[in-house]
This record gives structure tokens, sequence and C-alpha cells, in this order.
């Protein structure tokens, strides 16, 4: 019996930790979010060196696949909230991307310090980017109960919309309903991004998923007077290692990538929600040249997030919300 309780105990724990590993897998699939950061150093490595698609020797993994297609480029976000870098590995550039990252954010490095900047006999090049923005609500959303997230054990914390509030309504803009399981709403902020908020049971990709928002998008719907919204804190930070990409050689050159990494921070709350996201490609190389009813919007279960600024096409961040590991507990 105690045998049996052993090897219990043992396939819960391997379960538990292969249900976690997944989810880290599918953050470095980029399956469950889109980053920008990530995105813009592979355009560039893409178009300015390699000038191609970027193709592996042998399998090509899943996230190369999503990069390579990927239509998101810096014209989507303006140049005022985002910084990048194509330069030769040295111990000057680290201080100089420190510098400048300082004057243009006032915000320091969470990511130089993975890799090793001592010169090295092979030439090594860096293509670093670092994304930083704001965005506040007009009127802060009211505190709701703590509660469970898609019947999970503990209880996390939520806001929205639940009396008769006209201040608080007028920020929120339904995009469509379709049913009970398949919604979507924008909220405003003072700086003109949308938050949109994708209520789905879907698990294609999330950023693919955005195209499904515009084509069931109905003008002129609101938000009614009995109708209500519940959205959790959501509070995400995590450090993504794509191990796929690294060490694999690029047909057509003589490079590959040593290191891919890059650092999301990305919270959600009544009052806006901020991101701050830093990515870096570590380059190996001999030789590179450098160039109607009452609704409930209740975002309870599993849902997606958008940000997207003013006028632009496509979102330059979105992620999938489907358990509590990135929401704020009670």
């Amino acid at each position: 019996m105690k045998k049996i309780l052993l090897l219990i105990l043992v396939i819960l724990t391997i379960t538990t930790i292969t249900q976690k590993a997944q989810c880290k897998t599918n953050l470095a699939e980029r399956h469950d979010i889109f980053t920008p950061a990530f995105q813009l150093l592979w355009n560039d490595f893409s178009n300015l060196i390699i000038k191609d698609k970027i193709k592996f020797q042998g399998m090509q993994p899943k996230v190369l696949k999503k990069l390579n297609a990927n239509k998101f480029t810096q014209d989507e976000i303006s140049q005022d909230f985002y910084y990048k870098i194509l330069a030769l590995k040295t111990p000057e550039l680290r201080l100089k991307i420190q510098d400048d990252l300082m004057k243009k954010f006032n915000e320091k490095s969470d990511l130089l310090d993975s890799i090793d900047w001592q010169a090295t006999n092979a030439e090594e090049y860096i293509l670093y980017a670092m994304l930083k923005k704001n965005i506040n609500f007009n009127k802060e959303f009211e505190i709701l109960e703590s509660k469970k997230f898609n019947n999970s054990k503990e209880k996390v914390k939520y806001f929205g919309v639940k009396n008769e509030n006209n201040e608080l309504k007028y920020q929120v803009k339904p995009l469509f309903w379709l049913t009970a399981q398949d919604f979507a709403v924008a909220l405003d902020t003072n700086e003109g991004d949308k938050i949109i908020l994708h209520r789905t049971n879907a698990k294609n990709d999330v950023y693919e998923l955005y195209n499904y928002i515009t084509k069931h998008q109905k003008p002129g719907l609101s938000f009614g007077e009995s109708d209500k919204l519940i959205v959790p804190f959501v509070n995400i930070n995590e450090k993504i290692q794509y191990n796929t990409l690294e060490n694999r050689k690029i047909i057509g050159s003589e490079l590959y990538i040593s290191k891919a990494i890059e650092i999301i921070k990305f919270k959600l709350d009544n009052k806006g929600a901020s991101i701050k996201n830093e990515a870096l490609l570590d380059i190996m190389t001999c030789s590179l040249p450098i160039p109607g009813r009452e609704r409930m919007y209740k975002f309870d279960k599993p849902f997606n997030i958008y940000l997207i600024e003013k006028d632009a096409k496509l979102p330059y961040f979105a992620v999938r919300i489907k358990d509590t590991e990135y929401l704020e507990k009670e």
C-alpha cells in the first residue's frame, strides 16, 4: 500500500511539473503569447542580415515558422516606446545600451546580465530591444470581490463595473457577443490605446485569433445600463529562452544563434496596463555585415488580452490567460 501511495504521489508530481513545463513551452513557442521586442529583433535579423526568411539546417521548429510568418513590424508601434540596436558585442556596447535605456526610459535592463560580455576569439554580434509603455484608464474601475478563476482552488482579484456607473461604462466598448462563451470588449485608455479582452475556449494561436475578433466586430454596440464587466488582475513576470532557435546552423550563412532570450513584465489592473519587454539575440559568426440584453462580460474563464495602438492594424502585445498562474491572488 505504501508503495502504491508513493507511486501515486510521484505520478501527481510529474504531472504537475509536466503541466507547468507545457505552459512555459507554449510561451517559448509563442502560441499563448505574442511579444513585440523579440519579433522586432527577428525582423531585423531576417531583413537586414540574412536578407531572407531564416531557415535552419534540419528540422524547422514551430516557433521559427511563427516568427518568419508574423506580419507585425515596427510600423505598428510608436518609436517613442521602443529601443533597439545591432552592434558588435563588446563590454562597451553593454554600457551604451544601459546609458541609452536610462536616457530614453529612465529604466535599467533586467536582461543584459544574462550573457557573458567578455571578448572571445570569435566575432559576436548583439541584437537587443526594449519596449516600455504604460496606458491608463481615465477612471479607475471598481475593485470587485475576489473569487475563483476557471474553477481554480484559490481566489484571485477582480476589477470591473458592477453597478450602473455611467462614468465607468463609457470606458467599455463591446465589440461582439456571439454566445456567453464567445464575446469581446475594448477598454478605452487616456493614451488612445485599446485593451481588448476576448473570452473564448478556442485554442488557436493567440495572435492569429485577433483576426477572428476583427471579422466578428459589430459597430454601434454599447455597454448597457445593467451590463457588468468582471476582469481579473493580471501580473506576468517571465524570462523566456528560445532553446529551439539556439546553436542551429542557418542555411545560406555562416551564422548561428548563441542566445535567444527575452523578459516580459505585464500588468493589467483597475488603473490600466503596463508592459516592459526586453529581447536579445547573441549571434556567433566569423564575418557579419552590419545593416442588446443584459450581458455579463465576465472574464473568469480562459480569455485573451490584446494591446493595440490608436489607428494601428495589429496588436503589439497578446497573451492567453487560461489559469491562475499570472493572476493576482487574494
